[in-house]
């Protein structure tokens, strides 16, 4: 008979890829915000005070993420719920919103 089912290194792994792509979404922001604050400082202020607090909140929910899963795993009960790729899908649309407001300006 088989054992209950051990998930490995499968949650880590997929914590670290939640958290790269939060990190990697708000390192492409800094770099969009260097190249809009040429164009107009209010712009940059207010695409920087819309997308980085959500950066960080992803990077938040990952990590909550993670350790609900953990234990979910562990006591065979359902994953958690859907905002984290809510929060990431939303974060992405407001960096191409900024990207458009980039290419307005220039």
């Amino acid at each position: 008979m088989l054992g209950p089912w051990d998930p490995g290194l499968q949650v880590e792994r997929t914590t670290l890829a939640w958290l790269r792509t939060a990190l990697a979404f708000t390192v492409g922001m800094l770099v969009l915000l260097r190249l809009i604050v040429h164009a107009s400082a209010l712009a940059a202020a207010l695409c920087a005070a819309a997308t980085l607090p959500l950066a960080v909140g992803v990077a938040g929910f990952a990590w909550r993420r993670h350790l609900r899963v953990d234990r979910s795993v562990r006591a065979d009960q359902p994953l958690p719920d859907g905002r984290l790729p809510a929060a990431l899908t939303a974060l992405a649309c407001l960096v191409g919103f900024c990207g458009l407001v980039y290419v307005a300006l220039s």
